[in-house]
């Protein structure tokens, strides 16, 4: 317990330095502003191309705004976490930042399980954020179909598992791989990878992909096999990456 509370304060002083924060918020919460604005101004902008009036054949809705805002988070916003967080251990054992704490008496587990849990909250809260602030500049700048309130905290919980599974799955990488870019590259393409076999019968209701599928139709029946699949797979990672912590040979 008083490793795991040393590294949450550590992390907490090293994301405000490196400026995480920032550009976890850039990759979560911007969008949630950029997309519905960028929504409204397409039938202008491709109008003044094609020389013609398109607000009837694009027809914006407060819901089209928060599922296109979702798909910019699977898009961009996973990379931005996953990147961010590539080097969340193996900056630690290529800095031999381990020596002093290991000898000391630091547990490995305290020191995952800090820093896992120190950027699962702050995505979570971030994700709910951004998906209430896209539904109000939603209901702002377009008439028609909404989603109610309950749907977007739906889709928002559907999105923070879904980002815990791969903060986990970075994680993990990070304790095996050297670069940072290369455990983020690994993270990427199993990612991308579900998303292929997500609609197969047998295997595509595990599919952490489903949870984003999930959050475009605002509701969490359905996916009762994928969240505890999703989390299950995440512990299982945890598990794993204190494992290899414990092995870590420091001078």
């Amino acid at each position: 317990m008083t490793t795991f509370k040393a590294y949450f304060k550590k992390e907490i002083m090293e994301s405000k330095r490196q400026y995480k924060y920032i550009i976890l918020a850039i990759g979560i919460i911007a969008f949630a502003v950029i997309n519905p604005v960028m929504l409204k101004l397409l039938p202008k902008i491709l109008g003044q191309q094609l020389k013609g009036d398109l607000s009837s054949l694009i027809v914006a809705t407060p819901k089209a705004a928060i599922n296109d805002y979702t798909k910019s988070l699977f898009q961009i916003g996973t990379l931005f976490i996953i990147f961010t967080l590539g080097s969340n251990l193996n900056e630690e054992i290529n800095d031999e930042k381990l020596v002093f704490p290991y000898s000391k008496g630091s547990k490995p587990a305290g020191i995952v399980l800090a820093k896992i849990i120190h950027y699962t909250i702050v995505v979570t809260i971030l994700t709910f954020i951004g998906f209430l602030t896209c539904t109000y500049y939603g209901s702002i700048l377009f008439r028609g179909e909404k989603v109610a309130i309950s749907g977007v905290m739906n889709s928002a919980l559907l999105m923070s598992i879904y980002y815990f599974f791969n903060i986990t799955l970075v994680t993990f990488f990070s304790s095996i791989v050297k670069k940072g870019v290369t455990a983020g590259f690994i993270t990427l393409m199993i990612t991308f990878i579900s998303g292929v076999f997500v609609n197969l019968n047998t295997i595509g209701k595990f599919m952490p992909y489903k949870l984003v599928e999930g959050a475009n139709l605002f509701t969490l029946e359905n996916y009762s096999y994928t969240i505890a699949f999703s989390i299950m797979c995440s512990i299982l990672f945890i598990i794993a990456t204190i494992l290899k912590m414990d092995k870590v040979e420091v001078i």
